[in-house]
């Protein structure tokens, strides 16, 4: 129990002296608008750190960076496909894990079979709907 103690302090005492220098690294800077604050509010374009909000005023900021319908459309469509994507690998290699843990039992085989069919089928689906929002984008001129 005394190691675990001095693993602790000294845990804490290098998280507090690593730390304690970061704060003052970062000047921060005003921003004279809402508008100025929201479309960069870590200042990333200079080296000044970051921004606080213009005195007086609470700034509420659109956290999908969207302008318009059509871009919170194609933000959400963007993070189905992309996280299908990412999905789909894995739910095969989980399938792959079934069949050869299945040691004979039909059931498990049946189970990675059924893991492969609807996960080639919920790759289609949205491997489908990507390439139809980009004809349906491309035959009306978007």
């Amino acid at each position: 129990m005394k190691i675990n103690k001095k693993i602790l302090i000294i845990f804490l005492f290098s998280f507090v002296f690593l730390n304690a220098g970061t704060s003052s690294v970062f000047a921060v800077e005003e921003a004279s608008t809402c508008k100025e604050y929201c479309s960069d509010p870590y200042n990333a374009d200079t080296d000044e750190g970051t921004y606080t909000e213009p005195a007086g005023k609470v700034c509420i900021c659109n956290p999908l960076q969207a302008t318009s319908t059509e871009a919170i459309i194609n933000s959400i469509v963007n993070f189905i496909f992309w996280f299908g994507m990412a999905l789909a690998p894995l739910m095969i290699i989980i399938a792959g894990f079934f069949f050869l843990t299945a040691g004979g039992d039909p059931d498990n085989i049946k189970k990675a079979k059924n893991i492969i069919t609807w996960t080639f089928v919920g790759l289609l689906i949205i491997l489908m709907g990507k390439g139809l929002i980009s004809a349906l984008k491309s035959v009306l001129g978007g």
